[in-house]
């Protein structure tokens, strides 16, 4: 019994704590509004307005720098989308930054008496969107810093008693009478608050404080009650002042009209009860308690889902939905005034890739990327993007007139181009002459250009169910999922009329181009490192096995390095050498004119002993030495990768077998891995397998450096 009560004692607590609103005396409430005026006075649209910016943080521009800089900004919007929902919304790029720009105007203006539709194709997530857009408002409000204030009446005349609630949660200054509300706020805010008193009297924002009326109900309470009692301090006394609850699963401060609802018949509500207690006080219908069935939303929320009911006066933030057979219905109506009101704003299919592959890993599980080589659930994401995508592009055009000087890196239509842009990056491949070129009148174009696409395609639902069955097919075997297993499921795994109704033509092959282009230098980068004492043990080396047949094992005096003097050995270094792609006879050719070379550099020093420090001050060494470092990045990896026995010693790394490789196969193969994994994201078994990828594509031939 005792824990049961010790439950009960603490679950009350913790609910009368949390849930009981405080009920203020009016004079309480104006000690507040001066302490704290801009929390305190602040109507639907600017609360909400604080809601978005307490939740989105200020954001970030990858290019401050940068004097054409467009403010594209990277918003975090995933404490109102994703954080503690059981559906999240994940906003790309271009709807964030359309949704910041939205909700900043709400603070300026005329925002009363417009709807705000969110506009789009099935299964955009458009419900998903306002569902956990309205799930935050609610958090927010129920916190001191999102606190809203409303009127209520406690009223005791005579014995007379009755509690009247403002059905339309007025706001507790506007029950201050109109005409006098500007000079009361002036004595009531002390100059120490001079800049918000300039705000106050000179923004936009805070007209609504000087030209709105409290409801009809408060209205005559107010007058009512002063003439009954013709004291004002008494009239105050009777006014309460409590925090608005924002529930929209009881109608309060957030009102969801759906389609299967049941229609509202009656154009007003009578509360019977309170009328008859009023009427008792003041005479009958002095004071009418009636007010619209929307009043409950009146300074709050109100949200029509896919339908088109209309008020016609709206002094709520009113929210709707809407699908595209809906906006051409409301045109067919002709009602010219209510499209007037309407504001629209897009909510498409995402389009950039980051946030597309956000959806899959919610959806399937945040470890999802770990069963991909990377890179390559980006590529199924940038193939569903394409399909949202439209082909033609004249800011593109304008731009870039010629794409396919980029065909390594980028599709003829700048799809894969206008994707990284739309997700904020400027690609390093574009030349310098196209980034001056990328003004911000460009910019906004390009943008602009993403603002009318993403209506088409694969919907979100669409690319879900795709994802899922790609994931079945390819998931949780041996190796990680490569792009071999991307292409072949949208060349063979997709019917033929879905692949060619929405992947543009040529697209699978271009991306496929642009990611071996970009496989291929992210080994190369990790093959090469610039060590000048390797460089100068490797030359000695070399120089000193010349002098041996081929299958000799030897140890060089100079490095004191154990050596096997093989056709690859040769080949490798007399690659890193010549530039070129040695073959065994080339090799051995090349090693005997080094040897020749040798020869003179010991008769030259035959009176002193030869070390390896003064072979290092010879022409010979200075020669190789300059065409080492000449050729190193560009070519070095080339002959690796094009040799069966660095294959076999990577497909051998991390085994016991790898200890049996040549000490140079060794070096570079570990080298390479390490490198892959710390500056590429790969894990070593991803390391092996995207190099083995690369040995088995040819990707050195398919494409050959430029040649000295």
């Amino acid at each position: 019994m005792d824990e049961t009560k010790k439950a009960l004692e603490t679950l009350r607590t913790d609910i009368e704590d949390k849930e009981k609103r405080k009920v203020l005396r009016f004079d309480e409430f104006l000690d507040i509004a001066k302490r704290e005026p801009e929390r305190s006075l602040r109507d639907i649209f600017q609360l909400f307005h604080d809601m978005v910016k307490s939740y989105v943080s200020k954001g970030e521009d990858e290019y401050p720098d940068d004097p054409e800089s467009i403010g594209f900004i990277k918003y975090d919007c995933s404490k109102i989308f994703v954080r503690d929902s059981d559906n999240p919304f994940f906003a790309d790029r271009l709807f964030a930054n359309r949704f910041v720009r939205q909700v900043e105007s709400l603070r300026q203006g005329s925002r009363q008496n417009r709807i705000y539709v969110y506009e789009g194709p099935h299964g955009c997530g458009k419900s998903t969107f306002l569902n956990n857009l309205l799930q935050a408002f609610e958090e927010y409000t129920a916190t001191e810093e999102g606190q809203s204030f409303e009127i209520f009446w406690d009223i005791d005349i005579g014995g007379e008693k009755v509690n009247v609630s403002c059905p339309s949660h007025d706001y507790p200054m506007l029950v201050i009478p109109k005409s006098y509300r500007a000079v009361f706020l002036d004595k009531l805010l002390s100059e120490k608050m001079s800049e918000f008193k300039y705000k106050l009297s000179h923004e936009k924002e805070y007209e609504w404080l000087f030209k709105r009326e409290v409801c009809t109900i408060c209205k005559s309470l107010f007058w009512a009650l002063f003439e009954k009692l013709g004291s004002l301090d008494k009239v105050f006394n009777m006014i309460k002042v409590r925090n608005c609850k924002f529930d929209r699963r009881l109608g309060e401060g957030i009102s969801v009209f759906n389609p299967g609802d049941s229609p509202i018949k009656e154009a007003y509500l009578t509360v019977v009860q309170t009328q008859r207690k009023l009427d008792a006080i003041f005479g009958a219908n002095l004071v009418k308690y009636v007010f619209s069935p929307l009043a409950k939303t009146n300074n709050g929320i109100y949200v029509l889902m896919d339908n088109g009911m209309v008020e016609e006066r709206i002094s709520s933030l009113f929210l709707a939905l809407m699908n595209p057979e809906d906006k051409e219905s409301i045109k067919e109506e002709k009602a010219e005034s209510f499209q007037g009101r309407i504001q629209y704003n897009k909510v498409p299919y995402v389009l950039d890739v980051p946030t597309e592959v956000k959806i899959y890993c919610s959806i399937f599980g945040e470890q999802t990327d770990l069963q991909f080589l990377p890179r390559v659930l980006k590529n199924f994401a940038r193939v569903i993007i394409s399909s949202r995508m439209n082909a033609e592009c004249t800011a593109l055009k304008e731009w870039i007139p010629d794409m396919k000087k980029y065909n390594r890196y980028c599709d003829e239509a700048g799809l894969l181009l206008r994707m990284a842009i739309y997700g904020g990056t400027i690609p390093q491949w574009l030349s310098e002459e196209d980034k001056k070129k990328l003004t911000a009148v460009v910019r906004r174009k390009l943008i602009a250009t993403g603002e009318l696409e993403g209506e088409r395609g694969f919907s979100g639902r669409e690319s879900i169910g795709l994802f899922g069955e790609f994931l079945r097919r390819y998931g949780g075997k041996p190796k990680l999922i490569n792009m071999d297993n991307v292409c072949d499921f949208f060349k063979h795994r997709v019917s033929r009329d879905t692949r060619n109704e929405n992947i543009p033509k040529n697209f699978i092959g271009s991306l496929v181009n642009w990611y071996d282009y970009m496989v291929l230098n992210e080994i190369k980068e990790s093959l090469y490192f610039y060590n000048k004492e390797q460089i100068h043990k490797d030359i000695l080396n070399y120089i000193y096995a010349v002098n041996y047949d081929v299958g000799s094992k030897i140890k060089c005096e100079w490095t004191q390095q154990e050596l096997e003097v093989s056709t690859e050995f040769l080949k490798i270094l007399g690659s890193c050498f010549t530039s070129t792609d040695l073959g065994d006879h080339g090799a051995l050719e090349f090693a005997k004119e080094v040897q020749k070379k040798f020869r003179k550099v010991v008769a030259q020093l035959q009176s002193k002993k030869i070390t390896g420090k003064k072979i290092s001050e010879t022409e010979l060494y200075q020669e190789l030495f300059t065409a080492y470092t000449k050729n190193l990045k560009e070519k070095l990896p080339e002959p690796f990768l094009k040799s069966d026995n660095f294959k076999e010693a990577v497909k051998c790394f991390g085994t016991e077998k790898f200890k049996t490789f040549d000490t140079r196969l060794k070096e570079h193969a570990t080298h390479m891995t390490r490198n892959l994994e710390e500056k590429f994201g790969y894990s070593e078994q991803g390391a092996k397998e995207i190099c083995l990828y690369a040995i088995e594509q040819k990707l050195v031939d398919k494409f050959p450096s430029k040649r000295s």
